[in-house]
């Protein structure tokens, strides 16, 4: 008897033990516990307080507001321990809460990430674009994403207003564009048909290459008493105000050669030099320097006699394989700081063979080749003499071919003309 009251008692103490443990235990594993809520909550709480944007502990289960910054109470209007009381999709208007929670499920299976399509709502209703980033966390034990939010309204205003302007820009550059083309018609429609020259000259060409739309470089031709009278001008500037300039050259030659009669070369260039001056001058002021430099050639294909007259424009003729330069006068066609003197005229008798070529300085002063440097008269006149054995229409395509490999990927810098013809 006294052997299993001795039993029993012990049995009572080792439970007794076991039941201290275990209450230890599971006291130690509370402790446990809430130290780590605490911890967590204080890290929350530092995160918080250190972003410049709004910035939600969202439950991932249910979307509850666990913790709320400062910045997001004054983005929404509502108080932060009020946001706690709130899920995640209270924020959202009612069209976005689908898109919104398959965000918060993205967000958890990419450990993260950033979208702009969906907006907060404040406590007036108010819509409120924000970028959104998202990263996975817990919150005491559970699974949490964190949301940051910034307000981007007005970025989105400033994007609007720059979107506008472009809007304006754009328009503006397609009405432009359709003046400019309208402009490339009228310029077309003042200038002879290049394709015409070879009803007066049956040998020849033009090289006409505008660098815009419209050109600053004149071309221009008309019978006179049996003669040709042709001319090469490069204007002041290129595209539209150089396109100006040629109306005004072409309307002065046409009324110096065609109606008043004027077959002098140098007269020709004199006459068209003070219409120039006085249409640039209307306004009572000062031309300035714009103008022309212009080669005019008068040439009677019976007697293959012809005057030539120049102002800053060379005359190239090409015999036997040799090339002959003509200056020309040093003074433009046009308004001019020295001395107004009248342009000279030079006469010259042909030969069958022969070519003369005209041209603006398009060609010379392009850069281009194997070291980006100006092709520059002397190359030009390489040019004209290497290609002076092929039949006119080749040589013509030739040029081209040359002016096209030495401009290669390079920009073209200016108007191009170059007008050529042979004696037959």
């Amino acid at each position: 008897m006294d052997l299993n009251i001795g039993l029993a008692v012990m049995a009572v103490a080792v439970l007794l033990l076991m039941v201290a443990i275990g209450i230890s235990v599971a006291y130690n594993r509370l402790q446990g516990v809430h130290s780590t809520a605490v911890h967590d909550r204080d890290s929350f709480l530092s995160i918080l307080e250190a972003s410049n944007d709004a910035l939600f502990v969202i439950n991932f289960v249910s979307g509850k507001i666990h913790l709320a910054n400062a910045k997001a109470s004054e983005l929404i209007g509502i108080p932060t321990n009020e946001l706690t009381t709130l899920t995640i999709f209270d924020l959202h208007p009612k069209e976005f809460l689908h898109r919104s929670a398959d965000r918060i499920a993205d967000a958890w299976e990419k450990k993260g990430n950033i979208y702009s399509d969906i907006p907060l709502l404040s406590s007036k209703a108010e819509v409120i674009p924000v970028e959104s980033s998202t990263r996975v966390s817990s919150y005491q034990g559970e699974p949490a994403v964190i949301l940051y939010a910034r307000d981007i309204r007005e970025r989105l205003k400033l994007q609007n207003a720059v979107e506008e302007q472009q809007t304006i820009v754009r328009e503006q550059n397609i009405q432009l564009l359709s003046s400019i083309r309208y402009a490339q018609r009228i310029q077309r429609a003042v200038l002879p048909e290049a394709e015409r020259l070879q009803t007066l000259l049956p040998e020849s060409f033009i090289l006409f290459r505008p660098k815009d739309i419209v050109s600053g470089d004149l071309y221009w031709f008309a019978e006179q008493d049996g003669a040709v009278v042709l001319v090469a001008a490069d204007c002041t500037g290129h595209g539209v105000p150089g396109a100006l300039l040629t109306l005004i050259g072409a309307t002065l030659f046409n009324d110096v050669v065609l109606k008043k009669k004027v077959k002098d070369t140098g007269a020709i260039l004199d006459a068209v030099r003070s219409g120039m001056i006085q249409a640039l001058s209307k306004d009572g002021g000062e031309a300035g320097h714009d103008g022309m430099n212009a080669a005019v050639l008068r040439y009677d294909p019976k007697t293959k006699y012809m005057y030539y007259s120049g102002g800053y424009a060379p005359l190239y003729v090409v015999r036997n394989g040799e090339l002959t330069e003509h200056k020309g006068d040093r003074m433009p066609v046009g308004p001019h700081s020295g001395d107004l003197g009248s342009f000279s005229s030079g006469t010259i008798q042909l030969q069958l063979g022969d070519r003369l070529f005209i041209c603006s300085d398009g060609l010379q002063d392009q850069f281009g080749g194997p070291q980006g440097k100006k092709l520059k008269s002397s190359g030009l006149k390489e040019w004209l003499v290497l290609t002076s054995t092929l039949t006119l229409d080749d040589q013509y395509q030739a040029i081209s071919d040359n002016f096209r490999m030495w401009l290669g990927k390079g920009e073209q810098i200016d108007d191009v003309l170059l007008v050529g013809f042979e004696v037959t």
